[in-house]
């Protein structure tokens, strides 16, 4: 891959470190090809699922893989720009709108840059990544570009020394990167291949990787 981009996206950003919740589901319209979704074990109009309309929430149907933003919401329903909906089709919103959204985006690219650089220095631009290595480079680009920005919608819990205890523990991955002793190309494992014998659960996975962020930092 060229080092090039952010290696995670605002969704991913504000599920970690934002709302702490994503709405999930799946349609149950019964039909095919609609022009928007439904879901009647939901209110997306209640307080703590509020989606707004014309704001910039990005309602994405993760099984087609497409995306777009909120133009129209019931309490059951939710219209979204390009995007139609089968019966059975998987959902995903995070309740952040287009000025958040830019503005972490402007954060992980600013982070990714650091990542990229170590990257170039071990020649890992070119190769195919392993299996592992988008989640935890996602995992890294979230963390770093967290050290500087706290969205509006987070919780107020970044002490000081929980930045300097995430800035450290990036630095410690850049230069394991930059120096070949974790190796992100695919059959090629260098001495600090990242494992882990055992991790609580979380209910996303951006939740299971702070729970193994605080695992590695203890």
């Amino acid at each position: 891959m060229a080092c090039t981009g952010r290696f995670a996206e605002s969704w991913q950003f504000a599920s970690f470190f934002c709302t702490g919740v994503i709405l999930n589901g799946v349609d149950n319209s019964g039909g095919a090809a609609n022009a928007f979704l439904t879901d009647t074990t939901i209110n997306f109009l209640a307080p703590d699922n509020r989606v707004d309309a014309g704001v910039g929430m990005v309602l994405y149907n993760t099984t087609a893989g497409t995306n777009g933003p909120v133009m129209a919401v019931t309490a059951t329903t939710i219209t979204a720009t390009g995007v139609t909906w089968d019966d059975g089709d998987a959902y995903r919103i995070v309740l952040i709108d287009a000025i958040e959204r830019s503005t972490i985006e402007l954060y992980l690219d600013i982070a990714a840059s650091d990542i990229h650089a170590a990257m170039a220095a071990s020649g890992a631009c070119d190769c195919t990544l392993a299996s592992w290595a988008a989640g935890f480079l996602a995992k890294l680009n979230i963390i770093d570009a967290a050290s500087y920005y706290q969205c509006k919608c987070g919780q107020p819990h970044m002490t000081d020394e929980l930045r300097g205890r995430y800035l450290d523990w990036c630095s410690t991955q850049l230069e394991a990167i930059r120096t070949g002793a974790l190796e992100l190309c695919d059959g090629a494992t260098g001495s600090d291949f990242p494992s882990l014998g055992w991790a609580q659960q979380g209910w996303t996975d951006w939740a299971t990787a702070e729970i193994i962020f605080n695992e590695e930092s203890s």
